[in-house]
């Protein structure tokens, strides 16, 4: 008799637990289940275990560990975040530039025998979800569950960090969708100049975000005293930025690898230093990088936290409280997420200057910082593969973007839904 398949059902989320299972196989027999996902580059990535079928004959991801593989004990997404490129050896990042369905292949084989194979589609948008592109007066993308029985819908802006575009803001507001928020992706730049908007990260109008968020209080269906605003990196010094300047229009402040300063602007072919933001038509106060403007240079790419340190290092202190995020003027709690092995700046350090700042002065807020010490600067999106950073264990990527997304919708459930 040919292996049955058990593969979870027609609604798979990405953010949710993998059900596989092969039954109808001898008990003791060996068997591989490789996985395959083509990411938005056109790479191919696999993964692979290998495992023994117990006395029933079947093989349940949820209860096997495999004998060898790309990830080692019981853990029921293993295939699913241990994917590494076909064709590559070095930390590839899983390009994922939409929200649309993640297609997973998985193919079964025995004694090198193809058994079968099965393809599964794993959701970031849920079907009841209304997907809007917007395009004025600003870039974006709006999901929308459908009229909620409880009433209003809570809401979050999402920022994406320097990648620009909608990159990662699109995943996180599709999944915010599917937990019952209405959810509304920004691209306040984009390296490529689309739709109209800047093609570097420098006096970007913090004006565009105040203008994004009054967009989303104001739709159908929404309680415009429940928004908040949620970032990455980048993202989330803009993030912490629009609380503090806009504090009355923001109920809950998440931050994955955040910032405590306003750090110079990033070009790709510099001519002068700049700020990466403006407000009311001027510059805000920056930390400039050491040595003159950058042109981003694989060495200089490589040196990114050291050059973020430099520029705290180096300023006076003077120049250090202009440039501040001064977020003691926000009126809403917040959650600060960070990694210990953060390669691009050192968000765990900015994250606890923070919440010293706050508690100074007396902050009445909720004010948490999140900490992984074994994840780096990019907690990405659970499930996909994951990017190996310099010093992160695969595993440990994996499970902080898992925890923090579930303390990220545990924060914004309590503090807006």
């Amino acid at each position: 008799m040919e292996p049955v398949w058990s593969i979870g059902q027609a609604t798979n989320r990405i953010d949710g637990t993998l059900e596989l299972g092969i039954g109808y196989l001898t008990p003791g027999q060996k068997i591989m289940l490789e996985a395959f996902a083509q990411d938005d580059l056109g790479q191919v990535w696999r993964s692979f275990g290998t495992y023994r079928a117990e006395d029933q004959g079947t093989v349940d991801m949820a209860r096997t560990a495999p004998e060898e593989g790309t990830y080692d004990g019981i853990d029921a997404n293993g295939l699913l975040w241990s994917m590494r490129p076909v064709l590559r050896s070095d930390g590839a990042y899983f390009m994922k530039s939409s929200s649309a369905p993640h297609a997973v292949t998985f193919r079964l084989s025995s004694d090198g025998v193809l058994l079968g194979e099965r393809t599964v589609d794993l959701h970031l948008v849920s079907a009841d979800v209304r997907v809007t592109e917007i395009t004025e007066p600003f870039a974006g993308k709006y999901f929308c569950p459908e009229a909620s029985e409880r009433g209003p819908l809570p809401a979050v802006l999402v920022l994406g960090g320097s990648a620009g575009g909608l990159l990662w803001s699109e995943q996180m507001a599709a999944l915010l969708s599917a937990h019952g928020f209405a959810a509304l992706a920004l691209a306040y730049f984009d390296w490529q100049g689309r739709s109209g908007l800047p093609n570097q990260l420098a006096e970007v109008p913090l004006e565009a975000v105040d203008r994004a968020m009054r967009w989303l209080q104001a739709q159908p269906g929404v309680d415009a005293a429940r928004a908040g605003v949620m970032g990455l990196s980048k993202g989330s010094e803009l993030a912490l930025l629009h609380a503090s300047l806009y504090p009355q229009a923001v109920r809950a402040v998440v931050g994955y690898s955040p910032a405590s300063h306003v750090f110079e602007g990033i070009s790709i072919a510099p001519v002068s230093r700049r700020s990466s933001w403006t407000h009311e038509g001027r510059p805000l106060p920056y930390l400039p990088y050491p040595g003159g403007p950058k042109s981003w240079t694989p060495a200089e790419l490589a040196q990114l936290r050291k050059l973020h340190e430099q520029a705290l290092e180096i300023s006076t202190d003077e120049e250090l409280e202009a440039a501040r995020i001064p977020a003691e003027a926000m009126r809403a709690p917040a959650l600060l997420i960070t990694g210990a092995y953060d390669a691009t700046w050192p968000a765990a350090e900015m994250a606890e200057g923070v919440l010293q700042t706050l508690k100074k002065c007396g902050y009445r807020w909720e004010a948490r910082h999140e900490h992984f010490p074994e994840a780096g600067h990019l907690i990405d999106i659970p499930n996909l593969p994951v990017t190996a950073e310099h010093g992160v264990r695969a595993e440990a990527a994996a499970a902080a973007a898992r925890e923090a997304w579930r303390d990220a919708l545990t924060f914004l459930r309590r503090n807006l839904a």
